[in-house]
């Protein structure tokens, strides 16, 4: 059954018990077979114990105010009423080598989680220059469902540089990523969410 190795959905879907009673069963059996599958299941285990520990820290104020100055100013006129709240970085694979590679491509991707109140933004950095992408979920920590109904914005200096609408399953894509300070701006019904990226070279 298994000609390939866990892949980041695969193992999400392992953990989180959402693969029928067969396909658990399967991986199960690989996994204990599989030195390189263990490590990484292990891996994702730790890596979701710590984004989801009550304890973390919010960014240090010097990145709040840098998020700050680049928050895009028309928001408040385009969305009256809804709250405004930044996201801090919690996890970045720039910080954490031995993680690498999570979210399936080896080695080749810039992973991070930004977390706002209720919320956890997965983000992936791929590619060079002209083939950048940015993909990503946000995740609800209050509800097994995942987040629908978020128009995306990807900012330069509060300046609207793409925009895109997440899928059913709170996923979304932006192509042809500029290098540099960007913002990340999140519409959902109840509240903006703006965070801060600075997408440069992989190491």
């Amino acid at each position: 059954m298994h000609s390939t190795h866990l892949t980041a959905e695969t193992v999400l879907d392992f953990i989180e018990e959402r693969l029928n009673e067969d396909q658990t069963l399967a991986w199960k059996q690989h996994v204990n077979e599989c030195t390189r599958c263990k490590r990484y299941l292990a891996e994702w285990e730790n890596f979701l114990t710590l984004i989801k520990r009550p304890h973390l820290q919010s960014a240090p104020q010097r990145d709040v105010e840098r998020a700050t100055r680049i928050f895009p100013q028309q928001s408040d006129e385009r969305r009256p009423g809804i709250r405004n709240i930044l996201a801090t970085i919690v996890f970045d694979t720039f910080s954490r080598p031995v993680l690498e590679g999570a979210r399936g491509v080896p080695g080749t991707a810039r992973n991070l989680v930004l977390h706002a109140e209720d919320f956890d933004i997965h983000v992936q950095i791929r590619g060079e220059r002209e083939q950048r992408q940015i993909l990503g979920q946000i995740l609800s920590r209050r509800s097994q469902d995942f987040v629908v109904s978020a128009e995306l914005h990807l900012l330069r200096s509060g300046q609207r540089l793409q925009a895109v609408a997440s899928d059913p399953c709170g996923e979304f894509h932006f192509a042809d990523v500029p290098e540099g300070d960007l913002t990340l701006q999140v519409d959902l019904p109840e509240v903006t969410i703006i965070g801060a990226l600075n997408v440069k070279r992989h190491r």
